[in-house]
């Protein structure tokens, strides 16, 4: 039996141009998936956070309507927020309601807190930093402060949870406050 000659056998495989777009798209193909899979995740976590500040502000402007507030309109105002997050989990979702009053020079403090999903409410009495020029002399705001945990879908595995916030002030509509009375 004869044995083929090496160098012919590497100029017969140099020209053989067969299979050559199998294995670019071979090599490729890991790169195509996790960009697939890439992109979906950045979606999918950009629609979270949008249903996210879109909570904040509709528990804001639903909170501001009220002229008092007792326990039971607080659960409800809290209860809205499975509809607001549809189609995404309020498991992960933390919900921090509270009233801030500023007095005549502009410092503000929590007069009333509630917290929701195991989130920690602010300390009655305790100073709050407002954002530069929003505070006004003796003033009454509604602050509602969100916090959610997203979980990666599809790359849970190689990427932890990814801490959301959003919060928002809003001057009370029906009246100059708006008392909590629990």
């Amino acid at each position: 039996m004869s044995r083929p000659c090496i160098p012919g056998l590497l100029r017969r495989f140099r020209r053989d141009r067969r299979g050559v777009a199998l294995v670019e798209f071979a090599l490729i193909f890991p790169m195509l998936v996790a960009l697939y899979f890439g992109g979906y995740e950045v979606c999918n976590m950009t629609a979270t956070y949008r249903k996210l500040t879109d909570t904040t502000v509709e528990l804001a402007n639903v909170t501001a309507q009220y002229s008092t507030l007792a326990a039971s309109d607080v659960s409800t105002v809290f209860a809205a927020t499975s509809q607001i997050m549809a189609p995404y989990s309020t498991a992960n979702l933390k919900i921090v309601l509270s009233e801030v009053t500023t007095d005549a020079n502009s410092n503000a403090t929590v007069t009333w807190s509630q917290a929701y999903n195991g989130a920690t409410a602010l300390t009655a009495g305790s100073a709050v930093t407002m954002p530069t020029g929003l505070a006004s002399p003796s003033s009454n705001y509604i602050l509602v402060q969100t916090t959610y945990n997203y979980t990666p879908t599809v790359g849970s595995a190689f990427i932890s949870a990814v801490p959301m916030t959003s919060s928002i002030y809003i001057i009370p509509r029906n009246s100059p406050s708006i008392p909590y009375t629990g």
